[in-house]
């Protein structure tokens, strides 16, 4: 077993799981975060547990923004357009990074 599958905690029979959140009755798949000028932002994409993964199909996220009010945490959405596009392009980014390591077969 190499060192990598020893210390990431797994089993090899363990699969992964998805952080999925509920949102006015529909289900999203957390898939990244990340924090710009203390502000906490989510993408999310559309999650449904029986549809089958199609690698080719192009999947539009959404990104969402952590606000607080009166110490409880929920989502909003980012009604400055402008800084919606540039957390979008941050999003994009890190995704392509993460890509990096991948290769297409």
């Amino acid at each position: 077993m190499a060192d990598f599958e020893k210390d990431n905690g797994l089993e090899e029979t363990e699969e992964f799981e998805a952080d999925i959140i509920e949102l006015d009755g529909e289900q999203f798949e957390i898939i990244d975060a990340l924090t710009y000028e203390d502000v906490n932002y989510l993408a999310l994409i559309p999650y449904d547990e029986n549809e089958e993964e199609d690698e080719d199909a192009e999947v539009e996220f959404i990104v969402l923004r952590e606000v607080e009010e009166d110490g409880e945490f929920f989502l909003a959405t980012i009604d400055d357009e402008a800084l919606s596009d540039k957390i979008g392009e941050m999003f994009l980014s890190h995704f392509d990074e993460m890509m990096d390591g991948f290769e297409e077969v």
